[in-house]
């Protein structure tokens, strides 16, 4: 079970979520990215807004829609629509764990 610490605005502690091992793989890297940038949301009732928005989706169209409200960049310069689909649908060619030249 990993530890997911939620980071909320003007409070000096950060609050861990019990449920983040629940979530599909596209929230959770979702989320990573938003903590590698520092991201810190208004309140723990927008944190859980996020999540259930992004459980919610089907394909990255979808997840950058969500995205453009916490910041441009996410979806400008992270393409994290795209890192979702990687995620949710992987695709062979793109495989790290396949050797294309052994076969």
């Amino acid at each position: 079970m990993s530890k997911f610490y939620v980071f909320l605005e003007d409070q000096n502690e950060s609050i861990i979520d019990p449920n983040y091992d629940s979530y599909n793989p596209g929230t959770q890297e979702v989320l990573s990215v938003i903590d590698d940038m520092d991201g810190e949301f208004e309140s723990l009732e927008h944190y859980k807004n996020l999540v259930n928005d992004l459980e919610k989706c089907k394909n990255g169209d979808q997840v950058d829609d969500i995205m453009y409200d916490y910041g441009t960049d996410f979806v400008d310069e992270l393409k994290i629509g795209q890192t979702w689909m990687d995620i949710m649908f992987p695709r062979a060619e793109k495989s790290e764990y396949l050797n294309y030249e052994e076969a």
